[in-house]
């Protein structure tokens, strides 16, 4: 998988590999110390990169086995810093199947106030306990924390599909 240009510019972390959850843990304390001059910014950007990174070790369709039994999913993640917002960025394949179901929860995602977001949020975690899934409530959690809409792309390369998403975070003047 090939991480654009535009990933990598004004990039304070970027990452490319399997996601396990002690790596994720060692990045995002990479990004606290990297942004510790901008407190309530760090705290968003931590929360936001835990909730992408966690989607691609548990949904990427690249997977490696990292104990019995255990399998953590591959992609990548760039933290950049841009004059008035920061960007967090994840990519990893997905099963073509996925794809239209990814395009259209990131659509209803946007769609969506505020508000409508929290009751989504609080549904599908009621759901959640009695499914026994996670019911991808990070992004919504990510669009909540941001107060910006998810910037999404699903392409293809080589006969694989790919999910491209972006979470920008507005900093305080």
């Amino acid at each position: 998988m090939f991480i654009k240009r535009e990933f990598q510019e004004e990039s304070l972390l970027l990452y490319k590999g399997t996601f396990t959850v002690n790596l994720i843990s060692i990045l995002g304390n990479h990004a606290r110390l990297v942004l510790s001059n901008d407190f309530k910014g760090v705290q968003k950007i931590f929360r936001i990169f835990v909730e992408l990174t966690q989607n691609v070790s548990y949904y990427s369709a690249e997977t490696f086995e990292t104990g019995p039994e255990v399998n953590c999913g591959a992609g990548w993640v760039s933290v950049q810093n841009f004059p008035k917002e920061y960007h967090i960025t994840t990519g990893n394949r997905i099963k073509p199947e996925h794809a239209p179901t990814l395009t259209q929860y990131c659509n209803e995602i946007n769609s969506l106030s505020e508000e409508e977001l929290k009751k989504l949020k609080r549904d599908l975690r009621a759901q959640a306990m009695v499914r026994d899934t996670g019911a991808n409530i990070g992004l919504i959690q990510s669009c909540i924390m941001s107060g910006n809409p998810l910037d999404f792309l699903i392409s293809e390369e080589d006969g694989n599909h790919y999910f491209t998403i972006r979470v920008r975070i507005t900093k305080e003047a």
